[in-house]
């Protein structure tokens, strides 16, 4: 009677650990399942996210593009023209032939002048003796200054005035620097023409320089 009631119990105490096993395999599997739904709506999330900056950016290309129409349909003179683009005075405009692109200069840098296109950094003449630095985003579709890594020396950058005037760049120093290395903004040769191309790269951590000067 005693070995039935032991192997009874054995028993029970068997079938209790089977359905404790099969509760923690179910709350596990609850657990991944929750896991891996957070996982899809975050995935979903970047990605409305990614399409809805990309959506922004095609827009915004298409009107700085109509700001440097206006600019180069306009007939040179040496009158003074006031242009606007989104709230910012635009100063003139930067074309880089080697990428097929133009932009408008902006005459100020700011976090938001900084999405609109390229803008100024300190206070640099356009087309006048010194330097005249430029920043840009390092977008990873290539607009704004996302491929000036690719320049070389002797690669041309064309600065257009709102006068009409244009003068061509060449392209004589690439580097990479720290954020706070206000030395980008000097010119490398008194009584030069000069520009400045500044980037975003290794992730934001560091400075790309372009320095180009009067062909």
């Amino acid at each position: 009677m005693e070995n039935k009631t032991s192997s009874f119990d054995q028993f029970h105490s068997l079938e209790r650990d089977v359905n404790n096993m099969s509760n923690d395999g179910k709350k596990k599997l609850k657990i991944s399942s929750i896991v891996l739904l957070l996982l899809v709506i975050a995935a979903i999330a970047i990605i409305v996210v990614i399409c809805v900056q990309y959506s922004q950016r095609s827009k915004n290309e298409e009107a700085v593009q109509e700001v440097v129409a206006e600019i180069k349909e306009t007939p040179a003179s040496d009158e003074t023209r006031y242009i606007q683009y989104e709230g910012y005075q635009v100063i003139g405009t930067i074309q880089i032939p080697k990428f097929n692109i133009e932009y408008p200069i902006l005459v100020e840098s700011t976090e938001d002048s900084l999405t609109k296109s390229i803008s100024r950094v300190g206070d640099g003449k356009v087309n006048e003796v010194g330097n005249l630095t430029l920043a840009g985003h390092n977008y990873i579709d290539g607009t704004m200054f996302g491929r000036i890594d690719e320049l070389e020396n002797g690669d041309e950058i064309v600065i257009l005035d709102l006068y009409g005037n244009s003068v061509k760049y060449s392209v004589f120093n690439k580097y990479v620097t720290d954020p706070d290395d206000v030395s980008v903004l000097d010119a490398t040769e008194e009584g030069t023409r000069e520009v400045t191309l500044v980037t975003c790269t290794n992730g934001n951590s560091n400075r790309l320089i372009i320095k180009a000067k009067e062909a």
